[in-house]
Formats: C-alpha cells, sequence, structure tokens
C-alpha cells in the first residue's frame, strides 16, 4: 500500500468517527460544547421547534421578545417537559424516527379506537 492511500484512508476513519460522535450528541450537548451557541435572530415563527424550545428553555439566546417566543411556543402547543425532551433528543434518534415517520407514545397512555362511522340509511320515497 501506499503512503498516500494510507494518509487518505486515516482521514476518511477519522471524518467519520468525528461525523457519528457528533450525530450521537443532543441538541443540549451541541451547545455545551459551543457548537450551537449563537444567538437566534429570526422571528419566532420562522424558527423550527428545536431552535423555538432552545430559546423558550434559555439555552440559546435571541434578539425577539420573551412574550413572542412563549406566544409561538403556546401556538404550536408545546409544554416545557416537551422542549426539554426535543432539546435532549439524540439527533441519530431524531433522524431515524423522522425516517420511520412515526410519534413517540407514552407507555402508560393506551390510544383509544375511535368508532368507525356507518353510511347513512337510504332516504325511502313515499
Amino acid at each position: 500500500m501506499s503512503t498516500r492511500f494510507k494518509t487518505s484512508f486515516l482521514s476518511m476513519a477519522i471524518s467519520s468517527v468525528a461525523i457519528l460522535s457528533l450525530t450521537a450528541c443532543s441538541s443540549h450537548q451541541m451547545n455545551q460544547l459551543g457548537l450551537r451557541s449563537s444567538s437566534v435572530n429570526t422571528y419566532p415563527n420562522n424558527m423550527g421547534t428545536v431552535e423555538l424550545c432552545e430559546v423558550a428553555n434559555g439555552y440559546r439566546a435571541t434578539n425577539q421578545t420573551a412574550v413572542s417566543v412563549d406566544s409561538e411556543v403556546w401556538r404550536r402547543k408545546l409544554s416545557n417537559e416537551q422542549c426539554d425532551n426535543i432539546v435532549k433528543e439524540l439527533y441519530m434518534s431524531h433522524f431515524i424516527r423522522s425516517l420511520s415517520n412515526t410519534t413517540v407514545t407514552p407507555a402508560n397512555k393506551p390510544s383509544t379506537p375511535y368508532p368507525t362511522p356507518l353510511p347513512a340509511e337510504p332516504v325511502k320515497p313515499n
């Protein structure tokens, strides 16, 4: 093997490890590393859910008022606990869940089945 091949293979391996380690982080951990510490300078209705939750829970600064951020959180029907779970969710698990297009349902809340509507009876002429 040539030295050039070994060097390129080594750099690919290092970059692969770096990418995998970053995808195994959450938004909160990325913020602690200093990679998501910049302020969010968009209107709250244009923010992504992760950005909105980071601003609402105080993990990132913004130039928007607290009232506008809180009203957007209320409009999206997010609670503080939901926002905290969203911010601390791993990027890889978020990506896998978005691929499968499923939502996480708590184990203690079984989903109730909805009754199937029956077709209407035809009107009989007199």
